[in-house]
């Protein structure tokens, strides 16, 4: 849980409902599908913290939530965009190749949908070939 001020109350935002997070100077803008909190700590130290927990550096500006991506677009300049239920986040072409690679392997093992296949039998097992 993340405390977020916001008119004189503080509400408590859960991790896993945050799709992505902004860059703002010292304050990060979290991203949520009923909207968005400013929270004044740096990205690089909610990177260090929430790195675990399937949050990965996509742009030097954006922190993207593995299971919140719905899909990976082209946008008009060639760039490439991750969509999550709360807007798009740019994708730099220094951490596509990752992202790519950390979605499939979570893919794999079931990780995006909050399930994860059991091991050995998830896809690519050699269970029961000969």
């Amino acid at each position: 849980m993340l405390p977020v001020e916001a008119a004189g109350r503080t509400r408590y935002v859960r991790r896993e409902d945050v799709r992505f997070v902004e860059a703002h100077g010292d304050y990060v803008r979290l991203h949520l599908p009923g909207g968005s909190h400013l929270v004044r700590i740096p990205l690089s130290r909610l990177e260090e913290h929430w790195d675990p927990h399937r949050f990965v550096r996509v742009h030097r500006s954006f922190l993207l939530h593995l299971p919140a991506v719905r899909e990976l677009r082209s946008d008009a300049g060639g760039g490439l965009l991750a969509h999550t239920d709360a807007g798009d986040v740019p994708v730099s072409r220094r951490h596509a190749r990752d992202l790519r690679d950390q979605l499939l392997a979570a893919a794999t093992a079931g990780a995006l949908d909050g399930h994860r296949a059991p091991d050995g039998d998830g896809p690519g097992s050699d269970r029961g070939r000969p």
